[in-house]
Parts: structure tokens; C-alpha cells; sequence
């Protein structure tokens, strides 16, 4: 069985990523900021790299 590579894991990861500091629906890109603790223009660079959205609305 083969392991996943980094940026599979990656890739998968901001797919999955959900907002932590509310209830309801926030862009990706907040998600992102959440899961990785980084700044919004790194978690919308993340999610351009991989192919997501920034802006799509994703729910907790």
C-alpha cells in the first residue's frame, strides 16, 4: 500500500477544513486561516493552489 504524498494530505486537508469561530457558513479561505493557524493571505493562496474556492461559503 502506498502512502499518500505531502501534498495530498495537504490538498485533503483544506478541503475538509471548517470554521472554528462560528456557527453557520464563512468563506474557505477562514476555514483554512483556522486549521493552519496562518494569515488570510496564505490560507487563500492554500486554497487557490489546490484548487478551491477562497470564497466559497463552507459550514462549521
Amino acid at each position: 500500500m502506498s502512502r499518500p504524498t505531502d501534498e495530498a494530505i495537504l490538498r485533503h486537508a483544506v478541503n475538509i477544513a471548517t470554521p472554528r469561530r462560528s456557527r453557520g457558513y464563512q468563506p474557505r479561505w477562514v476555514a483554512v486561516m483556522d486549521t493552519f493557524a496562518v494569515g488570510a493571505t496564505v490560507a487563500q493562496e492554500l486554497c487557490t493552489r489546490f484548487g478551491f474556492n477562497p470564497d466559497e461559503m463552507v459550514r462549521q
